[in-house]
């Protein structure tokens, strides 16, 4: 049977990282596929353009699973320009004695080429993806607001349109990808509920300079108020680096917002204390709120989410974007073994065969995130004994270390 003329066999809506990985894993994997990626904002311009400020930009933290998955794409070798390796993980609980140590020279389950992971500038990491993504048959439509989405027999059929006083366009495609981000106006529209669960707290981020090298070190460091992370950048003109993601329950939070940049930089110092060394200054702090939210539905017939419209998680570990990888990288291997067959039961056998294997990999990522928090966070001695133990025990079991490294990098699930 023929298709219409403006049918393509996967039409991604968002374009924003989750998006954006997902076209390039199925232009790798399924060349076959027609592909479209609709985005409501313009898209950013190639990498080379880029300019990156000293302060006030958020980063990501990659996995070194997530760093694997980038250079099969042939795209990491552009991301390290702007990215920080992760040599070593220092895990600890502020005011206590004990603490653990990962590092990529001893945790070969957890490393690639010689990293735990890395951190990379998002005004960098948007950007050389999508430049990526400009030399691909990806048919771009940007920008492309969707004003209507209706589920048929053969797939999804999207009205969009370039802005207010541009016509409106249809799009068929066989299988419709949600990636708009958290409290997603598409998943309303299909009426997909989100089960949300808010922690009362907010993550303040911000990037600090520091008097020393980091030295490739990533800080986690749990406090009675929440975890605190100092995660490594690459030093810019002349500055030691770090991106700070300090969560802090909300009624605290508006006050260290409003401080001054040098009452801001000892309250910092304070709480966190003195691991990284002394911190010379911090950029423009801004924050959002913490929650768990979980799509009741990440899949129907023809239909799939990614990214943060599907799970949103605290920010603990960094998981959340290295998660959405791993989903992406799924169902692009799903869609290359069964393709995306005419008759709508295959269809169906396609995406419970890719929701089955993410289902472990989500369930562990998503607990650890969401309980590790309030563990640390407990008050009490057998709290703090408990949490005490759980370190000793990665600290003097080499296996166990080991295990807890591997599912943070995402390798083997």
């Amino acid at each position: 049977m023929s298709q219409p003329q403006d049918f393509v066999d996967v039409a991604i809506v968002g374009g924003g990282m989750a998006g954006v990985s997902l076209a390039l894993m199925l232009q790798q994997s399924c060349p076959h596929l027609s592909v479209a990626l609709l985005e409501q904002h313009p898209l950013p311009e190639a990498a080379a353009s880029v300019e990156l400020p000293s302060f006030d930009a958020r980063a990501t933290a990659l996995a070194s699973g997530s760093l694997q998955l980038f250079d099969r794409l042939g795209v990491w070798s552009q991301l390290r320009e702007y990215a920080a390796p992760i040599r070593r993980v220092q895990v600890s609980d502020r005011g206590r004695p004990l603490g653990v140590s990962l590092r990529a020279q001893t945790e070969a389950r957890a490393s690639y080429d010689g990293m735990l992971g890395a951190v990379i500038e998002n005004a960098a990491l948007g950007p050389v993806l999508h430049g990526a993504l400009s030399g691909t048959d990806v048919r771009l439509l940007a920008p492309a607001r969707v004003l209507d989405v209706q589920m048929e027999e053969a797939g999804a059929q999207l009205q969009w349109s370039a802005g207010e006083d541009s016509p409106i366009q249809l799009l068929r495609a066989g299988l419709l990808v949600v990636a708009d981000g958290v409290n997603s106006p598409l998943c309303r529209r299909l009426g997909i509920e989100t089960e949300q669960a808010s922690y009362s707290q907010r993550a303040l981020v911000t990037t600090v300079g520091l008097q020393r090298d980091h030295g490739g070190v990533a800080y986690e460091r749990f406090t009675p108020d929440g975890p605190m992370a100092l995660l490594p950048l690459p030093r810019r003109h002349g500055q030691h680096r770090m991106a700070l993601v300090w969560t802090s329950p909300e009624e605290d939070a508006a006050e260290i917002e409003s401080l001054s940049a040098d009452s801001f930089v000892r309250r910092l110092q304070r709480t966190f204390g003195w691991r990284a060394g002394r911190i010379e200054c911090a950029g423009e702090v801004s924050s959002y709120p913490l929650s768990l939210s979980l799509a009741r539905e990440q899949w129907r017939r023809d239909l799939v989410l990614v990214g943060n419209c599907a799970h949103f998680l605290h920010p603990v570990a960094g998981q959340g974007f290295n998660l959405t990888l791993r989903d992406c990288h799924g169902l692009a291997q799903s869609l290359a073994r069964g393709g995306l067959a005419q008759n709508s039961s295959e269809r169906l056998d396609l995406l419970q065969e890719y929701a089955r294997s993410r289902q472990l990999d989500q369930q562990l990522t998503i607990g650890f995130s969401d309980r590790v928090p309030a563990l640390f966070a407990a008050p009490g001695p057998l709290a703090r004994g408990l949490r005490q133990f759980g370190l000793l025990g990665l600290a003097l079991a080499p296996p166990l270390r080991a295990e807890f490294a591997g599912q943070a990098a995402g390798f083997g699930l």
